[in-house]
């Protein structure tokens, strides 16, 4: 590890689970406050090489986060966002940082091709709105009922709140961070057409594989011509065991085309037409697969694309089976509007 050069993000995991998608009362206690600091001062000091007083001039911002942004080589720049420093339950990142992270990245070096924004939890995933209902009805049921469901481990937590409302909260297509997520990819959008660069988003944390993309709703337009193209790879993850089958059915059922406005859909792709045992993956989930895995990129110097390989550990846990996809450079004479 000394000798291989990361760069990591913080997510929930690195402090506790669900960190910021708790309500206020819990989230601006003490108790949640003061660990929240010890994690991150030990992260800036593991992970990110700083601490507080020197951050900044090491390449952290935000407005009290810590997102950075580098290039890798002359063609491929990779963003990470800080997404749970500032979380709250209604706020992912906080408007100031948006503003730094866009100021930074149009001043990237003209050579970049490709920037890689690099996110805990997908930003492109199934949506979980029934889910999300069903925990807001638990919700509801007032005190007295939640004391007694209390005793029920697996419904709610020990604070008495819905066990995975923190995990629904947690996703960029809860619906409480819908605007949000639109408002960063159409941002994100006129990045990549003014300055012809194609963004590619990086997401994990939901203990699977697969792909999707953001694309123009006009099914004509080649990607190489579409800067409303944006794919997006689901690597995660290497050590937490995959959720059983019938968890990635029913995510699997909500994997429909959605519409983020009237010019882009967003869908999920049918990447594992086979298993790694080369048969048809359980109950056919051709978008997500349940096992471990893990992602490579590399760049193609002829053509500028960036091939992506997700890496899935093979049935008899020795090696693993590559799933390629091909993300095109940004064609500069695209004129699209």
């Amino acid at each position: 590890m000394t000798t291989i050069p990361i760069s990591t993000i913080v997510d929930d995991h690195d402090v506790w689970d669900g960190i910021g998608s708790y309500p206020d009362y819990l989230q601006n206690s003490q108790v949640f406050v003061q660990l929240k600091e010890y994690a991150f001062k030990y992260w800036r000091l593991y992970q990110g090489h700083t601490n507080q007083q020197l951050s900044r001039q090491h390449g952290y911002f935000g407005e009290r986060g810590y997102c950075w942004l580098k290039q890798f080589g002359p063609y491929t720049a990779a963003l990470g966002p800080d997404t749970r420093y500032e979380r709250t339950i209604h706020q992912i990142i906080t408007p100031a940082s948006y503003e730094m992270i866009f100021d930074r990245i149009y001043k990237l070096a003209p050579s970049v091709k490709h920037l890689v924004v690099f996110l805990g939890v997908p930003i492109v995933y199934p949506r979980l709105t029934y889910i999300e209902k069903t925990l807001a009805g638990i919700k509801s049921m007032g005190l007295t009922k939640l004391s007694f469901l209390a005793k029920q481990k697996s419904i709610v937590n020990i604070w008495g709140e819905p066990e995975l409302s923190d995990d629904m909260n947690d996703h960029w297509t809860s619906e409480v961070h819908m605007e949000e997520r639109k408002q960063f990819v159409l941002r994100l959008q006129e990045f990549a057409r003014q300055r012809n660069v194609r963004v590619t988003f990086v997401g994990g944390d939901v203990h699977c594989c697969g792909a999707g993309r953001f694309a123009s709703s006009n099914p004509q337009l080649p990607p190489e011509r579409d800067y409303r193209f944006m794919p997006q790879i689901i690597s995660s993850a290497i050590m937490n065991v995959p959720p059983p089958n019938i968890v990635i059915r029913a995510v699997h059922s909500s994997a429909k085309t959605y519409e983020l406005d009237r010019n882009t859909d967003e869908m999920m792709y049918r990447l594992f037409e086979q298993d790694v045992n080369g048969k048809a993956p359980p109950n056919n989930n051709t978008k997500l697969l349940a096992r471990r895995n893990f992602s490579s990129y590399v760049e193609n110097l002829s053509n500028h694309s960036m091939i992506v390989n997700i890496h899935v550990q093979n049935e008899t846990n020795i090696g693993t089976r590559a799933y390629p996809i091909n993300v095109p450079a940004l064609d500069p004479t695209n004129n699209i509007v």
